[in-house]
């Protein structure tokens, strides 16, 4: 799953749990897609909205979701 995919499911409300490395969404068939913290397309996603970017990350008790963009 590329940079691209990965901020769309957030803005569409998915959730990346840290501790299991799952990243749970509706539209998945489980529920949920196994993703490494380590993976290359999540750091990238990292770079664009984490400390260093947007800042729209947040992680609540290992759980990081995508901020709302404030009017």
């Amino acid at each position: 799953m590329n940079k691209a995919k990965i901020i769309e499911l957030l803005v569409d409300g998915a959730v990346f749990d840290t501790a299991e490395q799952k990243l749970y969404h509706p539209s998945f068939r489980k529920g949920w897609r196994k993703m490494a913290t380590s993976d290359i397309s999540w750091q990238a996603v990292k770079r664009e909205h984490g400390c260093t970017g947007t800042e729209r990350l947040q992680e609540i008790t290992r759980r990081v979701t995508l901020k709302p963009i404030a009017p």
